[in-house]
């Protein structure tokens, strides 16, 4: 069993027999104890395709907004043959925090990925079970088709997969270009891709001939930034002349999750071709989403709903057809729904707990959500932390109907939402509801999560990182024009002071 040690931010892991998790998760939401993984007397074999979505709001999906018209008509028809989640809560808003919380089952503060780049706290331990180790050992066959740096092998993602198809075109600790004149270079374009060529591999790899049951992450990144644009037909039919700025940078961002709604319409297509779909579970869902002006903030690193409220739908079988479910759920709680839909049992205790309850319309017991955002000890928040000094250090608890967002540096300046009311979190109850506030002040203090000092460890990303993710839109303005520029701009040498 595994057990963490967050002083001064830093990740340690042990192996203990003690018990994995403090008072927040104890005798409430873990999973399991069990010291292995080991197999159900009925082994379900069933295909498993887990399709995470980079930097999608969930009201982009018109199966969650109609007023959406018919924007992501597949991944509503996803959702009409399995379950949607109302009210999923993704447990960061940065891409590796929340992806290897999916993939594990954990909470940030017991896995150890904190933020994108540091000297620690980024990268995930492989001793940690991950669904990809988990299931390759039991015989699935392993492949991720993915789109972006932020989910590569230097995250400790690749555990687990016989094939790892990362979309870089180079090492992931290789992406820095030297370039005339001292400067190195980061080209964006060729360290993202967009989801049709992402979905063109995920094809050939599906095709293939295979005894196993195998399991597929697909992670498409289109709506993160419009570094890469879909087709101009596609732009065309959302855009027109005239637009305001925040209108065409919203107009993009729609072209951008029906472009690529439609091209894994292709991927869905062929598992129905193949035989495969009616043995497949699919789970859908976003790492984060994003602020598109609300909250005075166009990208994401902040917990407010636009950020951390994500899609989540779950197609299984022998599961409810076209049914939702309003309860609080996280997106830890994958990690265990798909190890239970085929029979398998964590191999440690996970913060999560399985989906499959709520799907058939039982009542459990209800959840509690926790995320965290640590952008003062990130690098990668350097322009950030001059943008918003009072969002460095930001927890987040929710239960029931209520939110609070507490502000380690400034806790005079927390904020404490009742989202039944006020789901846009426009009135902040902090100061007139003290004692909902201090009740979900200790489930945080429970947790012990927090971070209070710069990340130590003896390997960590060297500066030339925070310079080619400053390319990427990480550092620096929240507005993408100046991404755009950066694009095809040669960055700083990595020798020089930011």
């Amino acid at each position: 069993m595994f057990a963490f040690s967050r002083q001064k931010g830093v990740f340690i892991l042990v192996v203990s027999s003690a018990a994995l998790f403090s008072g927040c998760s104890r005798n409430r939401d873990s999973a399991s104890d069990s010291k292995s993984t080991t197999p159900s007397a009925n082994l379900k074999r069933h295909n498993v395709l887990l399709v995470t979505l980079d930097t999608t709001r969930v009201d982009y999906l018109s199966c969650y907004d109609s007023s959406k018209g018919e924007l992501t008509p597949t991944f509503d028809a996803v959702a009409a043959d399995g379950v949607r989640f109302d009210f999923a809560i993704s447990q960061s808003a940065g891409t590796p925090m929340s992806h290897a919380s999916i993939l594990t089952g954990l909470n940030p503060y017991q896995h150890g990925v904190r933020v994108i780049s540091a000297a620690g706290g980024y990268k995930l331990d492989p001793r940690i079970p991950t669904l990809a180790t988990v299931l390759s050992e039991h015989g699935w066959d392993t492949g991720a088709f993915l789109s972006a740096f932020t989910v590569s092998e230097y995250y400790g993602f690749d555990n687990g997969f016989a094939v790892y198809d990362n979309g870089l075109v180079t090492d992931p600790e290789k992406i820095v270009e030297d370039v005339a004149g001292g400067f190195q270079k980061w080209e964006q374009r060729r360290h993202q891709r967009r989801s049709d060529e992402t979905i063109n591999r995920a094809l050939e790899w599906i095709g293939r001939e295979r005894s196993a049951p195998f399991f597929m992450w697909l992670h498409l990144w289109d709506p993160h930034d419009r570094m890469i644009l879909p087709p101009p037909d596609v732009v065309a039919s959302f855009t027109r002349p005239g637009m305001s700025e925040a209108e065409h940078k919203r107009a993009i961002y729609r072209a951008e999750v029906h472009y690529f709604d439609q091209q894994f319409g292709r991927l869905i297509e062929e598992l129905k071709r193949s035989g495969q779909y009616d043995d497949t579970i699919i789970v859908i869902v976003a790492d984060h989403g994003q602020g598109l002006g609300q909250h005075d903030w166009w990208s994401h690193r902040l917990l407010y709903q636009e950020d951390i409220h994500v899609p989540l739908i779950v197609r299984a079988p022998g599961w409810a057809r076209g049914a939702s479910a309003a309860e609080l759920v996280r997106t830890i709680d994958i990690y265990p729904t798909i190890l239970e839909e085929i029979g398998l049992e964590p191999r440690n205790a996970v913060a999560g707990r399985g989906l499959s309850g709520l799907a058939a319309g039982e009542a459990e017991p209800p959840r509690k959500a926790y995320a965290d955002q640590i952008n003062k000890y990130d690098l990668v928040s350097v322009s950030f932390a001059k943008k918003r000094p009072n969002d460095d250090l930001l927890f987040c608890a929710i239960e029931g109907k209520w939110k609070l967002i507490y502000r380690y540096s400034r806790p005079e300046l927390s904020e404490l939402f009742n989202l039944a009311v006020d789901p846009h979190e426009q009135r902040n109850l902090y100061a007139d509801n003290p004692a909902q506030a201090r009740r979900l002040k200790d489930y945080l203090d429970e947790c012990n999560g927090y971070v209070t000092a710069p990340f130590e460890g003896d390997e960590g990303p060297e500066r030339k990182t925070l310079e080619h993710l400053e390319s990427l839109g990480y550092v620096g303005s929240d507005d993408e024009e100046e991404e755009d520029e950066a694009a095809s701009q040669p960055i700083r040498s990595a020798q020089e002071e930011p």
